[in-house]
């Protein structure tokens, strides 16, 4: 097994038996691993533009000179005997990766603590366990699935076609006026159902798993719309309702069951994301560090009135000509053309003998001020992680406190319109011995990030070059 963390610069060094596995996926674009035939790679997002990037075009990780150079994904991935485990760049301790673990939690709304893993390989199990609830969640949104099944009948209603062969062997000699024949009708309980059923009860089987399914009253109550649904169900028959869904044919309309049925196939013929009988296969489970880290602060930024616009579906966005479509722009996070903010999953601050100092890249620099001169806003945000530094750096220095949860860097006033350009700093944990001390922490930062939030909106003018919470 090999660990590293996103962004490694190269620092990554394979050893001599595993390379030719690593060599399988490396250079590999993500496109071609998520949907080619002999891989089964997850991607969060989904593939497709966001904010003008095409991720799957990106590779996982590169290889030269035996080292692997990572980029903004995380998550595991692998071949054969050969797993790679690609962790947050932002936890210490990278092997007990409690960062990517908690924005998971989060993001995918799964009240989860500290997994408990038996193999190195049960990180990928966990991970595949973990998004059943969330793809049974999108799947349910678009209602129950039902299809027409034959049914076959055997009594004296015939509404059906008559079965002549099923009613010579089950009713000769004819006496009691029952005939055999079969109806096509349009039914919940179906063989995409069914492969949910066994699904749920795969899980509820495994000691260290079972609770994914009561992490929450919502999934609760979806668990047990799919056992209500599905009376005939028969353990014994797993085989058969695998083999009836091995070639996908759910109507258009039910399209959110489609990823559902396969991550159930992959969870039942596996136990696992294709690990063993399927070696020569790729599998992972990935994530865009970016696209993890601006959807976990949306949840706070909701609460506060930010608005999240959407370039999928083209809402919230600024336009660059006011007499001509096209060349929209998306924000990460608008507060009415007052303040426009995007989350960066990168080192802005960084620590020195006069407290932080933020260094923002020429682009991002560069598409923050568009924003503000399209907008006139007042303010442009960037937020990003930052983390605990050490105790005494600061002890000469006035007023910081190196305890704050979050903080706050004024980079400057733009010439022109005008407006403020701010980094803010959600500080990530780096010495909790558990989940559930860095859980605890992790919230004190989310309250810091809206306290200094709350400022912001207010217009509370800072006097100091940084303020915190």
């Amino acid at each position: 097994m090999i660990d590293t963390w996103d962004n490694n610069l190269g620092v990554c060094e394979v050893l001599d038996e595993e390379l030719e596995n690593v060599k399988r996926i490396a250079g590999q674009k993500i496109q071609n691993l998520t949907s080619s035939d002999n891989s089964d790679v997850w991607l969060f997002p989904k593939p497709g533009k966001r904010h003008g990037d095409y991720i799957e075009q990106d590779v996982v990780f590169t290889l030269a000179d035996k080292r692997i150079t990572t980029g903004n994904i995380m998550g595991f991935i692998g071949y054969d005997k050969t797993e790679i485990t690609i962790h947050s760049r932002f936890a210490p301790k990278y092997e007990k990766d409690y960062l990517m673990q908690y924005l998971l939690q989060k993001v995918f709304a799964v009240n989860i603590f500290d997994l408990k893993h038996s193999s190195d390989t049960e990180n990928a199990l966990d991970l595949a366990v973990l998004l059943f609830p969330y793809f049974l969640q999108k799947a349910l949104s678009q209602g129950l699935y039902r299809e027409y099944q034959r049914i076959e009948y055997n009594n004296d209603r015939v509404k059906g076609t008559i079965d002549f062969s099923r009613h010579i062997k089950s009713n000769f000699p004819f006496q009691d006026g029952k005939v055999s024949y079969a109806t096509q009708e349009y039914r919940y309980d179906n063989p995409i159902t069914q492969l949910i059923r066994h699904t749920i009860e795969h899980i509820k089987s495994r000691q260290h798993s079972s609770f994914i399914l009561f992490s929450s009253p919502e999934i609760k109550s979806l668990v047990n719309t799919i056992i209500n649904a599905t009376p005939s169900y028969n353990r014994s028959a797993r085989l058969k309702v695998l083999s009836q869904n091995l070639r996908p044919r759910i109507h258009p309309f039910y399209s959110e069951y489609l990823p559902l049925q396969r991550i159930c196939i992959q969870i039942l013929r596996n136990d696992r994301i294709s690990y063993g009988k399927d070696s020569n296969r790729i599998h992972g489970v990935l994530f865009d560090g970016a696209w993890l880290w601006e959807q976990y602060l949306q949840l706070t930024l909701k609460s506060l009135g930010f608005k999240h616009p959407d370039n999928k579906k083209g809402t919230d966005a600024i336009h660059v000509f006011s007499d001509r479509g096209g060349y929209p722009r998306f924000p990460d996070y608008v507060l009415d053309d007052i303040i426009m903010a995007d989350a960066k999953y990168k080192r802005l601050l960084n620590a020195s003998d006069n407290g932080p100092k933020g260094a923002i890249p020429r682009d991002d620099l560069n598409q923050m001020i568009t924003y503000l001169h399209l907008t006139r806003s007042n303010i442009g945000l960037f937020l990003c992680p930052y983390e605990e530094i050490d105790n005494t750096l600061f002890e000469n220095t006035s007023g910081f406190s190196q305890f704050a949860s979050s903080i706050r860097y004024r980079v400057g006033t733009i010439k022109g319109y005008g407006g403020e350009i701010h980094i803010i700093g959600v500080k990530i944990p780096q010495t909790c011995n558990d989940f559930d001390a860095f859980y605890a922490k992790m919230t004190e930062s989310e309250h810091a990030l809206f306290n200094l939030m709350r400022r912001v909106i207010s217009g509370e003018n800072m006097d100091k070059k940084y303020d915190w919470c």
